[in-house]
């Protein structure tokens, strides 16, 4: 079927390569969910967060920061960045953004 000309961008062939991309994301998320046994079966643990910040840990060594609010968040101390859905603000995590931390 024909698609309206401004999704030329969306497409996988614009994605594929381009680090900043949806597709990139996705296929980075996969890749670290395989590598990762903390992301396969297992016990998650709600972390204390503020209204708007949803937070869990999985063992070993996993945490999962996603922020719905307004405002900046810092995330836990952490020793790796695995994943983020965009660039952080000096470390903090913006709103509408996700990341998976290694701690």
């Amino acid at each position: 079927l024909p698609q309206p000309a401004d999704w030329a961008a969306l497409s996988v062939e614009a994605q594929t390569g381009d680090p900043d991309s949806m597709l990139e994301l996705y296929r980075t998320a996969l890749r670290l969910r395989r590598d990762n046994p903390a992301l396969g079966d297992g016990t998650m643990t709600w972390l204390d967060a503020p209204e708007g910040v949803l937070a869990f840990s999985r063992e070993p060594g996993f945490v999962c920061v996603v922020n719905l609010s307004a405002d900046p968040y810092e995330p836990p101390a952490h020793s790796a960045l695995l994943l983020a859905s965009g660039p952080l603000e000096n470390g903090r995590v913006g709103p509408d953004q996700a990341v998976w931390l290694t701690v």
